[in-house]
């Protein structure tokens, strides 16, 4: 009679830790180890760029490449381009600043960027709305919910049915001209691929 109360007790110990493993699929598993990896990558390579000494973008660019241009019907530009994206399935991004503003150019010179065009050319359409000269463009600002209070550079993003993902209305571009190329690429990324509107400095 004890050995039979000894193997049924035995049996429900072992039924106990059968319950609690969970079978991984391991490809799935593979994959996730992968994307953990390729994350903690990226979080050094930020730490490394926060970290190290910054170039100074004070200095006017050449007026040819100046990216606000305050000639331009910025109301029909983003209406068109917002139209134009929602047709296309990218995502919208648009900037409100201005050709004095360092951060604004720096910005705008990154988002040129070799590394980040590789990545926004089939993803992204972006209009410059500027904002340099007293109330212009603010009603357009205000419409869309884009906050001026924190600075200039600020940003709208919209989705690839024409949805606002949300807007840096809490200053994230704004210190703009201490970003690296890698920063703002690892920004756009997280809108797009994770609908988050991080600072570009943010380690995760």
């Amino acid at each position: 009679m004890a050995a039979v109360f000894v193997c049924g007790l035995l049996a429900y110990h072992i039924a106990l830790q059968l319950g609690d493993r969970v079978v991984v699929d391991q490809t799935r598993m593979g994959q996730l180890e992968h994307q953990v990896q390729r994350l903690q990558d990226e979080n050094n390579q930020l730490f490394e760029e926060l970290f190290s000494q910054k170039p100074n973008y004070d200095s006017l660019a050449d007026q040819a490449s100046l990216p606000y241009d305050g000639e331009t019907d910025a109301r029909a530009a983003v209406r068109e381009t917002r139209e134009r994206a929602r047709q296309e399935g990218k995502f919208l991004m648009v900037t409100f600043g201005a050709n004095w503003c360092p951060d604004c150019r720096n910005l705008h010179r990154h988002l040129k960027s070799d590394a980040v065009r590789s990545y926004t050319a089939d993803r992204f359409l972006f209009v410059n709305v500027d904002v340099g000269k007293l109330n212009q463009n603010r009603d357009l600002a205000q419409e869309l919910g884009v906050s001026l209070r924190q600075g200039i550079p600020v940003a709208i993003f919209f989705d690839t049915s024409g949805r606002v993902i949300g807007a840096t209305n809490n200053g994230e571009l704004e210190p703009a001209r201490h970003y690296t190329s890698p920063q703002i690429l690892k920004f756009v990324r997280d809108v797009a691929e994770r609908s988050q509107i991080l600072a570009p400095d943010a380690v995760r």
